[in-house]
């Protein structure tokens, strides 16, 4: 059933595409042939480049409200604890079985001889290049993978990761929640009483285009578009029509539902 109502989704939000297009081509071009074709593959390079992008955003997206909010308190809460270390060695032992503590960072050790480094780097700061590069020196042990957890990362790192000799994943405060505490189902015990969040201009965006309105985008759009045929001057309508109709399509996309990578450790 999910299949099918994805399928239909973007089956939607193509024909939407398609619409905007083929009827201001109509202004172009006298012949409709040549407007439907360009306007099928406007709509199918858009898409394909929608998908692309879909694949390239965080896991925020698919958190909830409550989840980053709890995600923001966690890290707070591990940043503030002294012995923050021994968490996640009990969180790496909840899985695995040969797990080692350093003073700095967790030493998991596989069954096939690959070993994976947890560091919890807990600090406020953005983790840029410099705090990769330090943190790499305090590893002295051979390791496959170095999994480091961050509050926020500069996204320009993944241009320096391939220069290193081992994997290397970054995950801030939101990642950490949804790939390792989830994951694990163990979660740090939340010091902080008061959520810290307030209502910033995200919020408000993602509000104005709850996938519930799209509904509401679409039949307004039409009712313009059919009103147009009846008005001497449509471009105006045809203009506030597919503005609505691109709301439309931006509150059909709102939501995520990314399936999780292979586990992190």
């Amino acid at each position: 059933m999910k299949k099918i109502l994805l399928v239909l989704q973007i089956f939607i939000k193509c024909s939407l595409i398609f619409l905007v297009f083929f009827v201001w081509l109509n202004f172009v071009f006298d012949s409709l042939w040549l407007s439907a074709v360009i306007s099928f593959v406007i709509t199918f390079v858009i898409e394909v480049v929608s998908i692309f992008i879909k694949r390239k955003k965080g896991d925020i997206d698919s958190l909830k409200i409550k989840e980053k909010e709890n995600a923001e308190k966690m890290f707070y809460s591990l940043s503030k604890d002294n012995s923050n270390i021994e968490f996640f060695y009990n969180l790496a032992r909840s899985r695995h079985q040969n797990v080692k503590k350093n003073k700095k960072f967790i030493l998991i050790c596989h069954q096939d001889n690959t070993k994976v480094a947890l560091f919890p780097f807990l600090k406020f700061q953005t983790m840029t290049i410099d705090d990769l590069l330090s943190i790499s020196h305090l590893i002295k042990v051979f390791i496959n993978k170095l999994v480091i957890v961050c509050n926020l990362y500069d996204k320009t790192l993944s241009k320096n990761l391939s220069d290193f000799p081992y994997e290397i994943v970054l995950l801030d405060k939101y990642e950490t929640y949804q790939k390792l505490y989830k994951e694990y189902d163990f979660y740090p015990t939340i010091t902080v009483k008061e959520s810290q969040s307030k209502f910033t201009f995200k919020d408000f965006i993602n509000n104005a285009f709850r996938r519930e309105k799209a509904k509401a985008y679409l039949i307004s759009s039409l009712a313009l578009f059919i009103g147009g045929i009846f008005i001497q001057f449509n471009i105006y309508y045809n203009i506030v029509a597919s503005i609505l109709i691109l709301l439309a399509i931006i509150s059909l996309s709102n939501k995520s539902n990314k399936k999780l990578p292979d586990e992190v450790l």
